[in-house]
């Protein structure tokens, strides 16, 4: 399962080229992500003021309905919790409770933007920087 990060699902929004590559690139494979990043995308849609709201939360209704969404959930936080031990690499505990999300549910990659702080941990989910 390859994880979609915020950056990612703008990137799908907006119908970016590099977006259209990759989904190409990937089909066939189970996507997910967050409540987190639904969330994140939802606050945005709110905020802009181009096209009409209610088009804007359509555009999230159907990211929703297309991949999986995983759960903050105990085992998310607590997965979260075993990995940012040691002070947590200066990341915020929303991110680490996303990667905690993806590895509880067998994640193996998680796509994002070349420019994002996010946890590398050997041998659990692979952290691609795939966007600009």
């Amino acid at each position: 399962m390859k994880g979609l990060d915020t950056p990612v699902l703008l990137e799908i929004l907006e119908g970016r080229p590099t977006a259209v590559k990759l989904l190409k690139r990937l089909t066939g494979e189970e996507l997910c992500t967050t409540e987190s990043n639904l969330f994140e995308l939802e606050a945005i849609a709110r905020l802009d003021k181009g096209a009409p709201l209610e088009r804007r939360l359509a555009a999230v209704e159907r990211i929703r309905r297309g991949v999986t969404v995983l759960p903050l959930d105990e085992r998310a936080a607590r997965a979260a919790g075993a990995r940012c031990r040691g002070g947590g690499q200066g990341l915020s505990s929303q991110t680490w409770l996303i990667y905690g999300a993806l590895e509880a549910n067998g994640c193996t990659e998680w796509l994002t933007s070349r420019s994002a702080a996010f946890p590398t941990v050997p041998g659990k989910v692979r952290v691609a920087r795939c966007v600009p």
